[in-house]
C-alpha cells in the first residue's frame, strides 16, 4: 500500500488512517464539526500525499495530455492549471484532474478512483514513455492548505506576490534550497492552495505550515472533512458522486470537457450519449433539521413511486442539516421541487440550488491587504 512520504508525522499528531484505493489516507484527526470549523472559520492543513503528481516536458507534453484529457490542454496558458478529468473507453470517469503549465514542463494532477497500477496502465497505454511521463508521486508530498484565513499562512511562507495569483494558478517558490510547487486550487470554496514539495524537504514544509496554522487557531484535519465541505460548495467530488454515477454528462462536467477536440479517452461514447440527449441529471437535496435518513442509496419518491437516488451526502454546518446530491430523470432535476425520502409517505425533501452558502472568503479582499 502506498502511504504518505509524511506518515510518521502524521500519526504523531493523532492520525487516524484509511485505506482508499489501495492507498493509505488520513481520515481524520477530531471529530467532523472541530475539522469543519477550522476550514470554515480559519485555516487547515490536510496530507493530499494520495493525489498522483506527474511531469511531463512541454515539447511532447502537449499533445500526449490533449490526447487523453476531455478538457483542452494546448490551450492552458503558462502559470495556469486546466481543471479536467480522465475517462475510460466507456466514458466513465477515471480521475479528477488538474494540468498546470509551468514554463517547460506540465504538470498533472491525479485524483483518481482507481488503483495505481490501473492509472498507470491507461497512461501508458495512451504513450506516457513517449512522451517522457516521470512520476513525481514517490519521492513527493502534496499538503493542501485551506481555509478563511489560508491566505495568510501562504503569504507568510512565500511572500505578498502569493496575494496576486489567481484562482487556478501555479507559482514556483523557494524553500530550504530546494523549490515549492504552489498551486492556487482547492475544493471547500474558501482560500485553497496545494503545495507539491520533494519528499526531503516535506518534513520541514509540514512544520513550517503546521506553526503558522496553529498561531491563527487552525488544525490538522483529514481527508473526511473535505467531502462535507465539497458537497457543501458544489465542488466535485469524484470521491463521492462521481464513484458512484461515472458518467460526466448526467454529473454535469460538460463544462470539462472540450467537445471540438477530434479525441480523448472516451470521447466516442461521451459524444453519443449527447447526442442522443440526456435523460438523467444531478442535482441538490435537503432535508428539515434532524432527519437521518437522507443518505447514499436512498429513494425519493413523487406520486407514490420512486424517481430518484441519492449519491452523495452530507452536513451542511453553515445550514444545520444534511445536504445531498442526486440523479433524478430530467423533467424533476429543478430546484424548489419537494419529494418523499425513503417511502411514498416518507419525510419531505426539497431540492435546492448548488452551493446553499455564501463562504466567508467571499467578503476578503486580497487586493487591499
Amino acid at each position: 500500500m502506498r502511504t504518505s512520504p509524511l506518515k510518521s508525522k502524521l500519526a504523531a499528531a493523532g492520525a487516524t488512517f484509511r485505506d482508499r484505493y489501495g492507498v493509505e489516507v488520513v481520515s481524520h484527526f477530531a471529530d467532523r464539526k472541530t475539522e469543519y470549523a477550522s476550514v470554515r472559520d480559519g485555516v487547515a492543513l490536510t496530507d493530499f500525499s494520495f493525489v498522483r503528481a506527474f511531469r511531463v516536458p512541454e515539447e511532447k507534453g502537449i499533445d500526449y495530455l490533449d490526447g487523453l484529457l476531455a478538457g483542452n490542454v494546448a490551450k492552458v496558458r503558462y502559470g495556469r492549471l486546466l481543471h479536467t478529468f480522465l475517462a475510460d473507453e466507456n466514458g466513465e470517469l477515471v480521475a479528477d484532474c488538474y494540468v498546470a503549465n509551468n514554463d517547460q514542463e506540465f504538470l498533472l494532477l491525479c485524483e483518481g478512483i482507481v488503483s495505481d497500477e490501473q492509472l498507470d496502465a491507461r497512461l501508458q497505454s495512451a504513450g506516457a514513455r513517449e512522451a517522457g511521463l516521470v512520476d513525481l508521486s514517490p519521492d513527493h508530498a502534496l499538503l493542501s492548505l485551506d481555509g478563511f484565513k489560508a491566505w495568510e499562512v501562504a503569504k507568510k511562507l512565500f511572500g505578498a506576490d502569493v496575494l496576486g495569483l489567481p484562482y487556478l494558478s501555479i507559482e514556483t517558490y523557494p524553500f530550504e534550497g530546494g523549490t515549492v510547487r504552489l498551486f492556487r486550487a482547492g475544493k471547500t470554496s474558501e482560500f485553497g492552495y496545494l503545495l507539491l514539495v520533494p519528499a526531503a524537504l516535506a518534513p520541514a514544509l509540514f512544520d513550517a505550515i503546521q506553526a503558522e496554522v496553529t498561531k491563527l487557531g487552525g488544525r490538522l484535519c483529514g481527508v473526511d472533512i473535505h467531502d462535507d465541505l465539497r458537497l457543501e460548495g458544489r465542488f466535485f467530488n469524484i470521491h463521492a458522486e462521481g464513484a458512484r454515477v461515472r458518467d460526466p454528462l448526467v454529473l454535469g462536467l460538460q463544462w470539462m470537457i472540450d467537445f471540438d477536440k477530434e479525441t480523448f479517452h472516451g470521447a466516442g461514447p461521451i459524444k453519443e450519449r449527447r447526442a442522443a440527449g440526456l435523460k438523467r441529471k444531478i442535482v441538490g437535496v435537503a432535508a428539515e433539521p434532524g432527519c437521518e435518513g437522507l443518505k447514499v442509496g436512498a429513494a425519493l419518491f413523487h406520486d407514490g413511486r420512486a424517481v430518484g437516488e441519492v449519491v452523495a451526502d452530507g452536513f451542511s454546518g453553515v445550514l444545520d442539516r444534511t445536504v445531498a446530491l442526486a440523479v433524478f430523470p430530467v423533467e424533476l432535476a429543478y430546484s424548489g421541487l419537494t419529494f418523499r425520502l425513503g417511502a411514498a409517505d416518507g419525510p419531505v425533501v426539497q431540492t435546492l440550488s448548488m452551493p446553499p452558502i455564501m463562504p466567508r472568503s467571499l467578503g476578503v479582499k486580497l487586493d487591499e491587504m
